[in-house]
């Protein structure tokens, strides 16, 4: 979350300091590109933020708990356990 703040901080900072029209070389190119640069780091992460909560999302759900994904069927431990279940 610090990214996203601290850029947009830059990006706010830049616009207010940019003056396109003035030949000043930091406030007629410098400023403007430090937008243009801060503006496309925000997009870029953005898209990547976004794909990457899409990577692991096969339509099957998370496994956080493993209450479903552990091989137990949750009611008291009568999942498989093991052995052959059968006597002699």
């Amino acid at each position: 979350m610090r990214r996203p703040i601290l850029l947009l901080i830059i990006m706010a900072i830049a616009f207010s300091q940019s003056d396109i029209l003035s030949p000043n070389i930091l406030n007629g190119v410098l400023f403007p590109l430090l937008f243009s640069a801060a503006l496309l780091v925000l997009l870029i992460w953005l898209i990547g933020r976004s794909r990457g909560n899409r990577r692991g999302d096969g339509g099957s759900g998370d496994a956080g708990g493993g209450y479903y994904y552990g091989g137990k069927s949750g009611d008291g431990g009568s999942g498989d356990a093991g052995g052959d279940g059968g006597g002699d």
